[in-house]
């Protein structure tokens, strides 16, 4: 968000606050400057009506910590409690009644549901202890059954590691934005994220796009990658994710193994290299995901 729909943001939430319009003009101060003095307005004037809203300009940043303490004591939220941010992406704009199925989910007075925009929710979600990357999961695929089969509604969801300081909350939210942005390039067919395993997905959304387009260059080209169809794409990932092995990915895809062989074959006589050869697998599976990554930034 730029700084002048900040400003743009703040000056409606004065506006549904006091009834009153208001504008900006003639002012000595800086942009950011200005951006404060508004966000000291709108908490003078109790803007912030609803946790929800609360936890939305917290998680945003749009709020600071020390602006947020009466929110906190307002709302008895426990700061020291154990909370984790999962953040859910619709393929469509979700609707009321998905909304409502979340929420049902969520029966801790601590939990808090917010809409983000018409495309993604976030949930603050508490925990008695811990929660280990098991239990997490389980979480994740309760949120995403219970919208597919009774919503109709297709998400995905994209989390952190569990919090114990509610400062760190904004942090955790950036976090697992990122991660559904980068899981979204690198990861498309998958449903659940987590940014701690996003290691070489991580890694490789840093690098500058003239060293990927470099890279392709001197490896398997763009214009080379953008030839293959859908079935090739899809069976060299799920051959990757089968960890190279010819039985696992024809079980796991439905085709004969001599069928599996041949395709790759086809493959290493258009590109030259031989996914069977773990050298060879490796520079594949970087280019496809470096290709992924160009398109996306396009």
């Amino acid at each position: 968000m730029n700084i002048e729909d900040k400003k743009n943001k703040l000056l409606e939430q004065l506006n549904k606050a006091t009834g009153i319009n208001f504008s900006i003009s003639d002012s000595d101060l800086s942009d950011e400057e200005t951006v404060n003095k508004l966000k000291e307005m709108v908490v003078r004037f109790n803007v912030l009506d609803s946790k929800s809203a609360f936890y939305r300009s917290f998680l945003t940043r749009e709020l600071s910590y020390s602006d947020a303490a009466a929110y906190i004591h307002r709302f008895h939220i426990d700061e020291n409690a154990v909370r984790m941010v999962f953040y859910l992406e619709s393929q469509t704009d979700y609707t009321k009644e998905a909304v409502s199925l979340l929420k049902s989910l969520l029966p801790d007075s601590q939990d808090a549901l917010v809409q983000i925009d018409s495309k993604h929710i976030a949930l603050i979600v508490h925990f008695e202890k811990t929660p280990d990357s098991e239990e997490i999961n389980q979480y994740c695929m309760e949120f995403l059954d219970m919208l597919e089969s009774e919503a109709f509604m297709s998400f995905k969801v994209s989390y952190d590691l569990p919090i114990n300081k509610f400062t760190e909350l904004p942090t955790s939210y950036k976090d697992i934005v990122l991660a559904m942005h980068i899981g979204n390039i690198f990861k498309s067919s998958d449903h659940i994220y987590s940014y701690n395993t996003l290691g070489l997905g991580r890694l490789l959304y840093n690098i500058p796009a003239d060293e990927v387009e470099t890279y392709l260059n001197n490896h398997i080209n763009s214009d080379l990658l953008s030839s293959l169809d859908a079935e090739t794409l899809n069976l060299l990932e799920a051959f990757f994710d089968n960890d190279l092995s010819l039985a696992e990915t024809s079980r796991k895809m439905f085709i004969h193994r001599n069928t599996l062989i041949y395709r790759l074959d086809k493959f290493a006589d258009l590109t030259g290299y031989d996914v069977r050869k773990f050298s060879d697998a490796i520079t594949v599976k970087l280019s496809l995901m470096l290709y992924n990554y160009i398109r996306a930034t396009k």
